[in-house]
């Protein structure tokens, strides 16, 4: 049996820190801090890349976080905002992990890179409460 090949392709280049020079995404601010009582932060997801990629945001506390959008688009050289929202609970360090891969510019659905596992890097950004 021989399958189609895939629109999405693997790198190496998974689990890089925020600071990576090799970075395709980087996110602005590159720490977040709110208040144990809650608060929004909007930062921006940019895009250092020459080809549209689609992102994957996931939380280390998904109890006191909540981001908008959880997956998106990024066209070249371009930039996104991420609303990121922090419920009342203990003070306690955790992260976003924003998860890229570039797509083609046919592709309408940003869940379809990461359900296909076609994932090539990360970003973190640490939240501070």
């Amino acid at each position: 049996i021989s399958l189609p090949p895939s629109p999405f392709t693997l790198d190496a280049r998974s689990r890089s820190k925020w600071s990576s020079t090799s970075m395709s995404l980087n996110i602005d601010p590159p720490e977040a801090s709110f208040p144990a009582a809650g608060g929004t932060v909007t930062a921006k997801v940019i895009s250092t890349s020459e080809s549209r990629l689609a992102f994957k945001v996931k939380t280390s506390n998904n109890e006191c976080y909540r981001v908008k959008p959880v997956f998106g688009f990024i066209e070249p050289k371009a930039d996104a905002p991420l609303e990121i929202m922090r419920l009342s609970g203990p003070p306690k360090d955790d992260k976003l992990v924003v998860q890229w891969a570039e797509v083609p510019a046919e592709e309408t659905d940003p869940k379809a890179p990461f359900a296909a596992g076609a994932q090539q890097g990360e970003v973190i950004l640490p939240l501070k409460a």
